[in-house]
């Protein structure tokens, strides 16, 4: 635990409590924008896992899609589903705090409608967190195409299921995390608040650092979600205009405040590099693609990130608060210890 590195939401991403009594064990919050075609599937991933379940709510939220998630609702969601659409278009991240703010369930995933679940996914993350006390828990993915084949699977942070020790040293240079990946106690968003706005395309990466930096992460060594790329995808439109890159490096500032000041220099210098890596991949990919001009916003941010490698990453100033009431207790102070290995 860090004290110095905790922090407490603004009232911008705040996430109130929720009254305990009837409350389910899970959430899951699956918010959509014109990905109708693959929602049948992300709804039938669930459903083969919670569908016989009472102690679960599963909910769509629509973004102002003009495909009709509705339909696709009625049509597969067993009477087990709620749509509940947004009152106006709010963007990604804005809706992911809208859906964090609606949850009631203890544990809550945020299940984007192009991606899937595979079997086992809520057992072993409800195992992982019970046995472990962690404030979340995160498994291996795979990439899928838009036909679900198999394209690339995550790596394996340590051999077998258990606490995730250096969570946040390996998360804070680069973002490892798939968002189908992550299972969120509820009370860890009431202490650390939602999405960061300002972030839309990397406040998946400063949320999982954020959570590291506040308590401990448990790893789930098991392949259980999927991750779609397809060309609809807001990945596939940030990597057009290079946003994605320039996220990932002005980010680093901010995820670089998460950590202790004597790890700063060092983390953040690799961190520039990973952003070029990344930058440069960007860039050979689009150029394979014909797409010369796009290839050459991404190559603009890496020589940023080269050149600002002497002096490494300055800390942003931070938009978070500091702690008005103690962080969770680490795991082994709640009574847990590590899960078993599998």
């Amino acid at each position: 635990m860090r004290d110095e590195a905790t922090t407490t939401p603004t009232d911008e991403h705040a996430v109130e409590s929720v009254a305990a009594l009837g409350r389910p064990l899970w959430s899951v919050f699956i918010p959509t924008h014109n990905c109708a075609q693959f929602l049948s599937r992300t709804l039938d991933g669930v459903l083969r896992e919670l569908g016989e379940r009472d102690d679960v709510e599963i909910v769509v939220v629509d973004d102002s899609s003009t495909d009709d998630p509705a339909l696709v609702v009625a049509a597969h969601g067993r009477g087990r589903v709620r749509y509940d659409p947004n009152p106006e278009w709010l963007g990604a991240i804005a809706t992911f705090n809208r859906c964090l703010r609606l949850a009631r369930g203890e544990l809550v995933h945020l299940l984007h409608g192009d991606d899937m679940v595979l079997p086992g996914f809520y057992a072993a993350m409800e195992s992982a967190l019970a046995e472990s006390g962690a404030m979340a828990a995160i498994c291996r993915a795979r990439d899928v195409d838009a036909d679900d084949n198999a394209l690339y699977e995550t790596k394996s942070y340590r051999t077998g299921t258990g606490l995730w020790p250096d969570a946040l040293d390996v998360q804070s240079v680069s973002n490892r995390l798939r968002t189908p990946c992550l299972v969120v106690r509820r009370e860890t968003y009431e202490r650390i608040g939602g999405y960061r706005t300002e972030f839309p395309h990397v406040a998946d990466w400063e949320m999982s650092v954020r959570i590291a930096a506040n308590g401990p992460v448990v790893f789930v060594d098991r392949t259980l979600a999927c991750y779609r790329r397809h060309a609809g995808s807001d990945t596939s439109v940030r990597l057009l205009s290079g946003t994605n890159t320039r996220e990932r490096r002005t980010a680093l500032a901010e995820t670089m405040n998460h950590l202790p000041p004597e790890r700063r220099g060092r983390l953040g210098r690799v961190g520039l590099l990973y952003t070029a890596y990344f930058g440069t991949r960007m860039a050979v990919t689009l150029v394979r693609r014909g797409q010369v001009t796009a290839s050459v916003r991404h190559l603009r941010e890496v020589a940023l990130c080269l050149g600002a490698l002497p002096r490494g990453i300055r800390p942003a100033a931070s938009t978070i608060t500091p702690p008005s009431v103690p962080p969770l207790p680490p795991a082994s102070a709640r009574g847990a210890g590590e899960v078993p290995r599998v």
